[in-house]
């Protein structure tokens, strides 16, 4: 299942404990939280996050999903007009249907889903803060945002993104 992904910094451990125990009250699944910080911080209490999330694993795939869609998109274009020439009208609106297809994803994935990723917070990560990820569903993404800034001002919010729990991203 695809979630939505919260990045929030917090200035220090004790901050980022009791953040996780307010996310937690609000029924958020401690699986679906995971912390990042500079190496050697200890960081005991609080859910790891994956060598895929700290990676920036979703910025690559990303990437990867974009050229293949463009990709996508130039192919059916050529195959279309070598049908067009040939006359064959069932390739072509088969070639219509991939490049709509091909269109309407890139409109949805990059003006719908507007995206942070972990390389965003490499500064504040190296000066000491801690970044939380918390994966949830897209329709509690305010409700929890919205929490966290009546409970903790001290919590920056750093936008959001994506993740897929199968995958471990």
């Amino acid at each position: 299942m695809i979630l939505r992904r919260i990045y929030m910094l917090v200035p220090t451990r004790h901050h980022a404990e009791e953040v996780v125990k307010d996310l937690m009250f609000a029924r958020v699944n401690r699986q679906h939280i995971h912390t990042i910080a500079k190496p050697g911080m200890d960081l005991k209490e609080l859910p790891a996050a994956t060598i895929r999330q700290r990676s920036g694993f979703t910025a690559q795939l990303e990437s990867w999903l974009w050229d293949i869609n463009l990709l996508l998109f130039f192919a059916a274009i050529a195959i279309m007009l070598i049908g067009v020439w040939a006359s064959e009208w069932l390739l072509v609106a088969g070639c219509l249907a991939a490049v709509a297809l091909s269109v309407a994803l890139g409109y949805y994935f990059s003006g719908q889903v507007h995206q942070a990723h972990i390389d965003d917070f490499d500064v504040p990560l190296k000066h000491g803060e801690i970044l939380l990820l918390v994966d949830v569903p897209r329709w509690r993404v305010s409700q929890v945002e919205r929490r966290i800034r009546q409970q903790h001002p001290e919590v920056e919010l750093g936008g959001v993104g994506w993740g897929i729990d199968a995958l471990g991203i």
